[in-house]
């Protein structure tokens, strides 16, 4: 309803409601004006539907549909050892169903550390102001790259400060040092390690020549002496390594510098040296692998029928969006329920929603080009049951697998093979990808982007700015036409004042 901003008074010599007589004139101007109001409103309940949709089919293209390309998907493997303590494994997607053999692990990898050999009392000052010079190699795959950085210690400082300077060191160019320094109260005793681990890693403390930094050094555990050369500034004890692992995996050594090395598509965690032979057994593991593909399924199911529903969803055409003052005249809960019915049926037989779901399933039930006959979801055991299930797929779950025992190979390539749509050898996934790209596409030409103005320059955005300006001329239209009312009530209002002392005049002249 049209409402004015004025305040008047009015009907002083008529004693009219003009006020009131004049709202009920605007309320008959106003229809044209509601009218607009509530197709803007609508427009925007549609344009909300349409970025919902296009954040739906986003976020199933993201996660779902990605982690189906993955391999490790459908190639999944169970690792178990004999020794667990020393040697643990898990099974990638290349790994291979067999037996395999750790004869020994001689050493696990460590990171170049620093351990004080003093205990620490944290309140005590650790000793003069000075700057202790630090040089880092933590790329274990480069002894090359190194870097130096200074520590600044106060006058005074305690063992805490300490650890603090050294966790946030870094060089001149602000890259951090990577070293994690700590002080364990229960030994009193202060730790320093690099992040990286292996044979490279090292922390150099040699340029340390002053007498002050040699001080706080020896305070937090470090006796450093001069070679027996006095021209060499080199200090004895001043480089910590660190360590490498190494374990013979099937008789052959293997070096690493970590304690995670992947090997014949085992991911190995090496925990403790052992003389002692492990065994370790990788065996495929098919109930994780058919749940990963119901999985996949149930989201795609839900999917298409959330898009079946808004399809099919009925309109309400007596529910059209509340004015103003219509919602002022009702509770809460009424209003959320009228909108429930004014919003039903958005997007009811919308032409972008009816692409979608076709495609959709017709990419599950086609053909995929991989060179084996388990090409299909149905020659898996996937299909629709019936019609009325408007593309609801079902799992056969002994066809599916005994499809996975025959040839894994195939279904993995049904889903993730890498190909050409037209020529039917893109894999499903890749396929309902491109639908929903596409469709995202289409969503967003209709309504703009999440976060964008509702004003843009998609097809509602521009409705909505015609809208907008069809309001804006009908409200001016409206305020002229008030305002004339107005005026004619005043001339009204002047002309019965002027009868009034005119009659006013006469009955005192006529003796009144």
């Amino acid at each position: 309803m049209y409402t004015s901003s004025v305040t008047r008074i009015t009907g002083m010599a008529s004693g009219l409601d003009t006020e009131s007589i004049v709202k009920k004139l605007m309320n008959a101007e106003s229809v044209t004006l509601n009218r607009l109001k509530q197709q803007q409103q609508r427009q925007i309940w549609i344009s909300d539907a349409y970025r919902q949709w296009n954040k739906d089919f986003f976020a199933f293209q993201q996660n779902t549909l990605f982690n189906m390309k993955l391999s490790s998907s459908y190639n999944t493997f169970d690792v178990s050892s004999s020794q667990e303590n020393a040697v643990s494994g898990t099974g990638t997607s290349s790994a291979m169903a067999g037996t395999y053999n750790i004869n020994k692990v001689e050493s696990i990898a460590k990171p170049a550390t620093f351990t004080g050999n003093v205990q620490v009392d944290r309140k005590d000052p650790i000793g003069p102001a000075t700057t202790i010079s630090i040089t880092v190699n933590n790329n274990p795959s480069n002894p090359d790259d190194s870097l130096t950085g200074s520590i600044q210690v106060e006058e005074g400082a305690t063992v805490d400060k300490i650890v603090t300077a050294f966790n946030n060191a870094k060089d001149a160019t602000g890259k951090s040092l990577g070293l994690q320094a700590y002080y364990d109260p229960a030994l009193n005793q202060f730790i320093l390690k690099t992040k990286a681990t292996g044979d490279i890693t090292t922390i150099d403390f040699s340029k340390n020549t002053s007498a002050e930094s040699k001080e706080v050094l020896k305070n937090l555990g470090m006796d450093l002496t001069f070679g027996d050369d006095p021209s060499t500034p080199e200090l004895e004890g001043a480089i910590f390594k660190g360590q490498d692992a190494r374990f013979q995996f099937d008789g052959k050594t293997v070096t690493s510098s970590t304690n995670n090395v992947t090997v014949m598509g085992i991911s190995l965690t090496l925990k403790s040296t052992t003389s002692l032979p492990t065994t370790l057994t990788a065996s495929r593991n098919l109930d994780t692998e058919i749940k990963n593909i119901k999985d996949f399924v149930d989201k795609y199911n839900d999917l298409l029928d959330k898009l079946n529903k808004v399809y099919d969803e009925p309109v309400y055409r007596d529910y059209q969006p509340l004015l103003d003052d219509q919602r002022s005249e009702m509770s809460e809960k009424q209003i959320e329920m009228w909108e429930e019915k004014a919003k039903s049926g958005l997007l009811r037989r919308d032409s972008i929603v009816a692409d979608v779901i076709s495609k959709m399933r017709s990419a599950m039930g086609a053909i995929v080009n991989n060179g084996s006959n388990i090409n299909s979801l149905t020659s898996i055991g996937i299909s629709s049951k019936s019609w009325q299930d408007k593309g609801k797929l079902y799992i056969d779950e002994t066809k599916l697998r005994k499809a996975l025992q025959d040839d894994p190979n195939a279904v993995t390539s049904l889903f993730s093979q890498i190909g050409d749509t037209t020529q039917g050898t893109s894999g499903l996934v890749h396929r309902l990808s491109d639908i929903m790209a596409a469709g995202m596409k289409e969503l967003s030409k209709k309504a703009g982007s999440s976060g964008s103005s509702y004003y843009d320059q998609s097809v509602i955005g521009k409705l909505l700015n015609n809208i907008q300006s069809n309001i804006t001329r009908q409200t001016n239209i409206l305020t002229n036409k008030e305002n004339q009312y107005y005026k004619q009530f005043s001339a009204m209002e002047s002309a019965i004042a002027k009868f009034n002392s005119q009659s006013s005049w006469l009955y005192q002249q006529m003796g009144g």
